[in-house]
């Protein structure tokens, strides 16, 4: 810069200060006003002609800026007020003004200006120049000052400015610089709000009409006023009043028509902002429908849909289009489930307390009123932080201590004397009696006695094994159950049903002598089939010619699992014949594989085992054992993948990687639907409510004689009413569809069973599909789920079993589907089903299937299903074929359910080696283990997880056996056969989550919880704490296997002290931390990153919160499996979890546990007693000669890591802070939170 012109600033400023020093004290002459209006022309001039770098100087000076400035607050006289205006607009410039505004608003230049804007508003004398000035600089300004709304309201300002705009309504210089400040004032909600009752709404669409196609400058400033404004509801209303939507289609439709190279997308952008406001209101929708509004909107965005550019606008298109869809109730007369169980009275949970109506047991209520609709929509969501609101689940305000629990007497407890045959049964022998042989009890097991070798009908004559027999009291309150034997005392004596003679030098079997039996049974427990008893004899004799020809084994096992079905229902072969068919159905190792395809890890398996586990499913002893499974509603079927053991494939299955754009497609179809209606066939072709309802009194539940025939079924053309249409069922065990509706040719709308006696929880389904066309992508709609997301949107595919594929010897549960997507629908929901929210919708899960086979029969479900009557038939054969030598095992019925299923209940562990003292106190010194799954039915992959701990418990790899002979198990595998039994998938047939009643069960509403609880404070109650407990669950919002544990530091209770990890003054027990790291390090599906230890208010009640408050046990954990899969990274990243993932998992659990015995130490002797007095006083269990070495063995055999990895540096990428965070972000994923 000139320093001449520099020294001249310089020198005016100078003489500007002086002379505005008086103006302040109001002593200016007439000379001194003349001085100034010569100083600022001159200042002007000077900034006005010459480059930037003046207006830069000026700017750093703040002296400069504040005398320009209170210049311009002092004078009077109009000359110098445009003079100081003009020197304010040419130091804001016209390019790159942000640093300049930030200086002036800093210096106070807004209020300033809206002060001088308000008093020429008062002057008559005002000038239109200076008022343009002046709306020129502020509309500068306004993009720096955060407050600008506010203080142009307390200044009294904006109805200045609308009314110039009203004034230069055709003047498009000054309403430019007018528009761009009232946008401003418009963003604050209450200037908005203010300025709608101030009839401000009309002169915008004055604005637009003048405007045309010239000033779109100008026109987009009046979109974005009017999309600020009708963010008011009474804005909105205004604008609908005024019969604007009309015109504001009229200009969309024609922009969309004009802007044909796409260069003008953000006014159309604006105008759908303003019809997606307007629309909020049910007048807006109703005016935009009458105004055809749907069918212009939907043109215009079918015209771009394949142009990425126009995404936003496709998807704000699409968003107007879902609210203005007609809000329908479900095509259904009822909301309430079809199947009604009735429930026994109970004084602890009376009906209209906590009990029935509190889910909305009567579904015939008035739907909510949709007028208030919710301003997030999910369409294209690919984000996994989404919200996760459970209405049904209330949390109450945070307490400031523990509720306190119901406390069963001593006297009660012993109830559950019985169920601890291996502290009870097995009485030591002095040391100097002479024997040979000792007898170890095995229990009373029911077996099948003889089986005809031709298979016909017959009525079921099983029996469940029960520990006693026992029957609950009838009176109310928690009543003990009463025992038809003698006390525990004479129980070894009296219950011992059978015995085995060992020879102690050779540790073989001698002999089985059949003792007396408290029940009559059909046959001994060594009676087996005829064929797999053969098996059983001769597998000591052949064990070294099995391992020479075990190659030829393999390939006669692939022989056999390939055999066509379709021979036997024709031909009606023999027993043995039928069970060498189906021996590799559902047995414990997968499928042989060729090498190409992938097999999880088994080696350290013998031959002998292999072989054992072939015949772990019998189709036989799965139909008998199906007749006794009792249901509330009427089966028609047994369903073939449970028939034949459907699992998953031993090759992976990759995540779904969902193509752009395939939920709005799947949206826009669904909006052409309702357009034109006329191409929707809407038929009912399935319909459970209508099957009930002809039955009326006659429908019984009565599951007898249940068969499967779809191998007679498959290609036959059936047809539904005349019609081409695929045919459906779902009345078999674990099944669930309530309705299907043929919308069109190829599509379906489904909609499913709420669980049973309550009108909501929909997600579990599983039902037939036949007679479809081969090649044929069918779309089908669930339309009834109710979670915000769902890994559908995530990767996540169903899963399908083809009966045709089957015969053809691959009977798998395959990942099926293509354009797999779950989004907001229209139908409403009732208040009564959400909690008395009002305004929701359902939401719809589609996805599209194409079928191999024409005339195939097919089963869809969300997951692998696993049912009642499958673990009672693996109960029975593990019963039967594990070495009871080696192995005590004991089956016990626990309790009944509310319609009269048993509860199985499970002790494992290793038989003591004699029956003197010393082994026989070490049996009774091993440390408990608490395991339970499937409380929620619909977690169908918990019990696959149970599955694989089991299989492992019993197996004679040597980590299992050392596993035994470190541990007692005590296995509850099913909490709710009922609600698995019925297709339900969170409640059990009391409308109760039973994972929110382990505070306080009701025996007659809960039993298994009320039981499952009583073994657990039975346990305490003797000093027999489990050292761990787990319940086994699933998750429907992650990915990967992962735990939920309990650390008093992050519990809702401040200073929380009522639990095991707190002991005096000592610090912190953080053991329960070590097996979850243990299967962090050991399992290719388990995610420490994923674990959380927070202790939630709405946690209270559950199992893994009440055992480690109640009970004591530290390591009280939840073990949560995916649904979908493994985004971990390793080898299964990005894959499908399978069930040989979750029976793996199952394994590596028990693995870890062997791990977790090296750390257990004295913390837990606080709460596991020894039990016997004189016993061992150690919890450490005892090892006997050779046990360093089997301990090695195990450690090879399942190649654990070393303990600097587990407990040393690895600990770092763990730090505390980061738990903490994790833990926060875990509040989101609140529901499945178990």
């Amino acid at each position: 810069m000139d320093r001449s012109l520099g020294s001249r600033l310089q020198t005016l400023f100078q003489q500007l200060e002086k002379i505005g020093g008086k103006q302040a004290r109001n002593q200016t002459s007439t000379e001194d006003l003349q001085s100034i209006r010569y100083v600022t022309t001159k200042i002007y001039q000077i900034l006005n002609s010459q480059d930037k770098a003046h207006r830069d100087t000026v700017i750093k000076n703040s002296g400069w800026i504040d005398l320009i400035l209170a210049t311009l607050k002092n004078t009077s006289d109009r000359a110098v007020l445009l003079n100081t205006i003009q020197i304010l607009a040419e130091i804001v410039g016209k390019t790159q003004v942000g640093k300049r505004a930030s200086v002036l608003v800093s210096a106070n230049a807004t209020n300033i200006l809206f002060q001088l804007v308000y008093r020429e508003a008062e002057d008559q004398m005002s000038t239109d120049e200076t008022m343009m000035l002046a709306h020129y600089i502020l509309g500068k300004l306004s993009q720096k000052d955060r407050k600008f709304a506010t203080k142009a309201r307390l200044n009294l300002v904006l109805l200045i400015t609308l009314n110039l705009i009203k004034n230069n309504l055709y003047n498009f210089k000054n309403l430019q610089s007018l528009l761009q400040v009232f946008k401003a004032y418009t963003n604050n909600s209450v200037n908005a709000s203010y300025l709608g009752k101030q009839n401000s709404i009309p002169p915008m669409f004055r604005v637009i009409q003048q405007c045309g196609r010239k000033h779109t400058a100008i026109l987009k400033l009046a979109l974005d006023i009017l999309t600020n404004l009708t963010k008011s509801r009474n804005n909105a209303a205004r604008t609908i009043g005024g019969e604007h939507v009309p015109h504001l289609l009229a200009l969309y439709h024609e922009w969309h028509q004009l802007d044909t190279k796409h260069r003008h997308v953000s006014l159309r952008k604006a105008i759908l902002n303003i019809l997606k406001n307007i629309t909020n209101l049910r007048s807006g929708r109703k005016a935009l429908a009458d105004a055809n509004g749907i069918q212009v909107l939907y043109d215009s965005a079918l015209e771009v849909i394949d142009c990425r550019e126009m995404e936003s606008l496709i998807l704000l298109a699409s968003v107007i289009m879902r609210k203005c869809c007609p809000r329908n109730k479900l095509p259904l007369d009822n909301l309430q489930s079809p199947f009604r169980q009735e429930l026994p009275e109970s004084d602890l949970y009376p009906t209209g307390q906590d009990g029935i109506n509190d889910n909305g047991f009567n579904g015939n209520s008035p739907d909510s009123d949709n007028s208030s609709l919710e301003e997030d929509d999910d369409i294209d969501s690919d984000d996994e932080r989404f919200k996760t609101e459970d209405h049904s689940e209330e949390a109450e305000d945070d307490a400031s201590e523990a509720p306190e629990p119901y406390k069963r007497t001593p006297e009660d407890l012993r109830m559950y004397d019985n169920f601890f045959p291996e502290l009870f049964e097995i009485e030591p022998q002095d040391d100097d009696e002479p024997s040979a042989s000792i007898y170890i009890p095995t229990g009373n097991i029911d077996s099948y006695g003889t089986v005809p070798s031709e298979p016909e009908p017959r009525q079921p004559t099983l029996r469940m094994p029960t520990a006693s027999s026992y029957s609950s009291s009838k009176s109310s309150g928690y009543s003990s159950l009463h025992y038809d034997t003698p006390d525990y005392e004479s129980y070894g004596a009296t219950r011992c049903d059978s015995a085995t003679a060992i020879n102690l030098k050779t540790g073989t079997s001698v002999f089985s002598l059949d003792g007396p039996l408290s029940q009559p049974v059909k046959a001994p427990p060594s009676a087996k089939p005829k064929q797999l008893l053969q098996k059983s004899n001769s597998s000591s004799s052949s064990s070294l010619r099995k391992q020479k020809g075990s190659k030829k084994m393999t390939k006669d096992k692939k022989k056999k699992s390939s055999s066509s079905l379709s021979s036997t229902a024709s031909t009606g072969v023999r027993l043995n014949e039928a069970e060498t068919e189906f021996c590799n159905a559902l047995c414990i190792t997968p499928f042989p594989s060729s090498s190409k395809e992938f097999d999880l890890d088994r080696e350290g398996y013998s031959s002998d085992e292999e072989e054992m586990d072939q015949c772990l499913h019998n189709p036989i002893v799965f139909q008998e054992l199906a007749g006794a499974t009792k249901s509330v509603f009427r089966f028609e079927k047994l369903a073939y993948p449970d028939l034949v053991g459907g699992k998953s494939p031993p090759s992976l299955e990759g995540l779904y990687h969902r193509k752009f754009g395939v939920q709005r497609m799947k949206v826009f179809e669904d909006i052409d639907r309702m357009i034109h209606p006329e191409h929707v066939i809407d038929r009912v072709v399935y319909d459970v409510d209508t099957v009930v309802a002809r039955a009326s009194s006659a429908y019984s539940p009565s599951n007898a004689n249940l068969s499967n025939r779809d191998q007679m079924r498959i290609g036959s053309r059936l047809e539904a009413g005349g019609s081409a249409s695929l045919r459906f069922n779902s009345q078999f065990e674990s099944g669930n569809l309530r309705k299907a509706i043929w919308v069109r040719e190829f599509e379906y709308d489904l909609i499913l069973n709420p669980d049973v006696n309550t009108n909501h929880h929909h997600q579990w389904f599983y039902f037939e599909v036949s007679n479809m066309i081969a090649d044929v992508p069918y779309r089908f709609n669930i339309v009834n789920c109710e979670k915000l997301n769902s890994q559908f949107n995530f990767g996540m595919k169903p899963v399908m079993f083809s009966v045709t594929e089957a015969m053809d010897g691959k009977p798998y549960w395959l990942r099926k589907g293509s354009t797999i997507c779950y989004y907001k629908n229209h139908f409403t929901r009732s208040a009564q089903a959400t909690g008395g929210v009002k305004g929701k919708t359902y939401y719809t899960a589609t996805f599209t299937m194409t079928f191999k086979h024409d005339k195939d029969i097919c089963y869809l479900a969300y997951h692998y299903p696993y049912t009642y009557t499958t673990l009672q038939t693996h109960l029975n054969l593990w019963e039967q074929y594990l070495d009871h030598t080696q192995i005590f095992f004991r089956k016990q019925t626990l309790c009944n359910t509310i319609t009269g299923n048993g509860v199985p209940v499970l002790t494992i562990t290793a038989q003591p080696k004699s029956l003197s003292k010393d082994f026989v106190d070490d049996l009774r010194s091993r440390p408990y283990i608490f395991l339970s799954g499937r409380v929620h039915p619909g977690e169908s992959n918990s019990s696959w997880v149970m599955k694989g701990t089991i299989d492992f418990l019993l197996s004679k790899r040597p980590a299992a056996q050392l596993l035994r002979e470190t541990y007692i198990f005590k296995i509850v595998p099913m909490l709710n056969p009922d609600g698995v039994i019925n297709g339900c998938h969170r409640c059990s047939t009391a409308a109760e989550d039973l994972n929110r009643r382990w505070d306080n069960p009701c025996p007659k509403l809960h039993p298994t919880i009320y039981h499952a609880k009583g073994l657990l404070q039975y346990m305490q109650m003797i000093g027999k704490v489990p050292m761990v407990f787990c319940d086994y669950h699933g998750h429907s919002r992650r990915k990967n296997i992962f735990i939920y544990g309990c650390c008093p530091t992050l519990s809702y209770i401040q200073n929380d002290t009522k639990n095991p990890a707190c002991t005096g003054n000592k610090t912190e027990d953080n053991s329960f931390k070590t097996l979850p790291r243990i299967l962090h390090l050991t399992s290719p599906v388990f995610s420490w990153q994923n674990c959380s230890f927070v202790v939630e208010k709405a946690k209270e009640t559950t199992a893994r919160v009440v055992v480690w408050r109640q009970i004591g046990v530290i390591r009280s954990y939840t073990m949560e499996s995916s649904y979908c899969g493994i985004d971990k990274d390793g080898k299964f990243k990005d894959q499908h979890i399978s069930t040989f993932m979750l029976e793996e998992m199952g394994q590596k659990f028990c693995e870890g546990l062997l791990r977790l015995k090296t750390r257990y130490s004295g913390k837990d002797q606080a709460v596991s007693l020894p039990f016997m007095e004189g016993g061992n006083s150690s919890n450490e269990p005892t090892q006997e000669s050779g046990s360093d070495e089997l301990l090695a063995e195990a450690d090879e055999d399942i190649n654990l890591p070393d303990e600097q990895i587990l407990y040393g540096a690895e600990d770092e990428e763990y730090d505390e802070d980061d738990e903490d965070e994790m833990y926060e972000e875990d509040e989101t994923y609140d529901d499945d939170r178990n």
